[in-house]
Parts: C-alpha cells; sequence; structure tokens
C-alpha cells in the first residue's frame, strides 16, 4: 500500500507541473514600450520695472528707487514698463498712489510725463473735489483716511420749515435738524495727505471727498446754511444712505409736547386732589371706650400753599 501510494504522488507532482508549465506558456507576451515625456511649455521672460523702495504719494521718480526684474512675458500687467529708460524717456514723473518695494510700477499709478501730483490726477472721470471743514470730533476723531468712504451730514436750525416749526411748538432747540446732504463719497486727502495705506489716526482742519457735480454743489449749500460732519461707512457697506430730515421730535415728541403734558399732568393731579375734601382724624375717649372720627380739614392742600 505504501509503495502504491508513492507511485501515484509521484505521477500527481510530474501531472501538476506539466500544467503549470503549459498555462504559463498560453500567457500573452508582454512587451515594454517606452513613452516619451511630455515637453514643458516654454516660458519666454522678458524685464518689467518694479518699485526698489517704498514710493509714497507726491514722490518724484528716480532711477535708484528702480529696478528691472525678469518676468513672464504672457503675464505682463497693463501698464507696466519693460525697462527704466523707457519710463523716464519723455521725462520724470510723479507717484499718485503708494507702491511697494518690488511691486510694479504701472501707469495708473504715476502721473504724466513732468507731471504734478495733483488731486485732478486721481479723481474718477466726470467727479469733482470739494473740502469740508472738520476737526477731531466733525472728523471722526481723525479715524477717516484717504480711501474710506463716508456720509456727509448737514446739522441746522431749520425753524423755517413749516413742518418742524408745528412738530417743535416753540421748545427750545426743538427746531434743529440733521439730514445727510452726500452719501457714499470717497475720501480723495485728509488734510494735505493722500496716501491711501495710511491707517493711523490723523485729526485734520479739512477733509476732501470725490462727489458728483450736483453732489458739489449741495455741499458748497451746506456749508452756508449750518454745520457739516462726517460720518465713516463700513468698508463692506455699500447701500445708499436714507435721506430725510431728523428732528428732536425724531426721539419721541417734541420737548414743548413733552413738557406740556407733564405740566398738565401735574395741574391735573393737585386739582383733582384739591377739589377732594381733606380729612383729619379726631379721636374721642369715653371712659375706657375709644372712638375715631373722620372731619374735613379747613387747611388748604399743601401743594396749593406752595
Amino acid at each position: 500500500m505504501i509503495g502504491i501510494a508513492a507511485v501515484f504522488g509521484a505521477i500527481s507532482i510530474f501531472a501538476a507541473d506539466f500544467w503549470v508549465k503549459s498555462q504559463a506558456g498560453a500567457l500573452p507576451e508582454v512587451k515594454v514600450v517606452s513613452v516619451a515625456a511630455p515637453q514643458q511649455p516654454k516660458i519666454e521672460f522678458k524685464t518689467i520695472v518694479v518699485a526698489q523702495a517704498p514710493l509714497r504719494y507726491g514722490m518724484e521718480l528716480g532711477r535708484p528707487q528702480l529696478a528691472e526684474i525678469p518676468w513672464p512675458q504672457d503675464s505682463l500687467p497693463q501698464g507696466a514698463f519693460p525697462t527704466i529708460d523707457k519710463l523716464l524717456a519723455d521725462g520724470s514723473r510723479v507717484v499718485l498712489s503708494p507702491i511697494e518695494v518690488n511691486e510694479p510700477v504701472l501707469l495708473a499709478k504715476l502721473s504724466g510725463p513732468n507731471g504734478r501730483a495733483t488731486l485732478s490726477n486721481i479723481l474718477s472721470p466726470g467727479m469733482r473735489a470739494v473740502t469740508i471743514r472738520t476737526d477731531e470730533i466733525a472728523g471722526v476723531g481723525g479715524f477717516v483716511t484717504p480711501g474710506d468712504r463716508v456720509d456727509v451730514v448737514l446739522t441746522r436750525d431749520a425753524g423755517d420749515i413749516q413742518e418742524v416749526s408745528k412738530n417743535a411748538q416753540g421748545a427750545a432747540g426743538s427746531t434743529v435738524t440733521s439730514e445727510i446732504v452726500v452719501s457714499d463719497a470717497k475720501v480723495l486727502s485728509v488734510g494735505q495727505g493722500a496716501d491711501e495705506r495710511k491707517t493711523e489716526p490723523q485729526v485734520a482742519n479739512s477733509v476732501t471727498i470725490e462727489v458728483t457735480n450736483e453732489g458739489a454743489q449741495k455741499v458748497a449749500l451746506a456749508r452756508t446754511v449750518g454745520t457739516l460732519s462726517l460720518s465713516l461707512r463700513s468698508a463692506a457697506d455699500a447701500s445708499a444712505s436714507k435721506g430725510g430730515l431728523t428732528t428732536i421730535s425724531s426721539f419721541g415728541g417734541s420737548v414743548a409736547a413733552n413738557a406740556q403734558a407733564g405740566a398738565a399732568s401735574l395741574v391735573s393731579a393737585v386739582t383733582k386732589e384739591s377739589s377732594e375734601p381733606k380729612l383729619r382724624t379726631v379721636i374721642v375717649t369715653r371712659g375706657d371706650k375709644v372712638e375715631e372720627y373722620k372731619v374735613p380739614s379747613r387747611e388748604p392742600p399743601q401743594e396749593l400753599q406752595q
């Protein structure tokens, strides 16, 4: 039995080896094909003029402040200069908007050849520049800086307006009103500075804003009839401010009406109290029996005595 098992085991081993080799020969031949790597796109570089030092409003450009660096030709910014010679070829230029180190010097941030740093160069087409006298209060504590958006508020005595005069009812100071003259105006300069990247508070006696032609007329007229102040807007707020007059009566009625209502209430209370007889308590003792009686008093009320 052992011999027969050994013979069958050897036969199975040879059969399995033969089957594996036959199956391996039946597999398709694998061919290795080499694929060439894709060519990287060729980038062409040209030079561009950048700032070598911080440039601020009003500074005149000079060669020591500029440098030429390589820049991809396909991504050149609009208004860039390829060389310093081309930038200064027609004459000297003045900086109108701040430029930081290694920032491209663009035509939109410079004046024309032999130009000056004037507000007319940074005004938008069709817009006007007007100046408003301010102080620490009217100028929002000096936190208004170039580039901010503000509302111009007019405060005046509008007693000649029939509606305001009617609501005031003769109370002192109740005819003072406030209204928004210009909404969402851009600040061009604070004092004599027009640097949009200056963020520290600066108390100045004037603020120049950018308005339309109609807005310039409103501001000029408002300066002659009352006091102007600024209201600083949020940088994310682009909605228009609501107009209309704001009076003291907007805070819950005019001062005169409230005073008259209070006086009438006091007189009514005193009159009511005076019309009712004032009673006094009289105690009568009879032996061990004590009795109390309420009798009218002949003395006038204390409020009427005063």
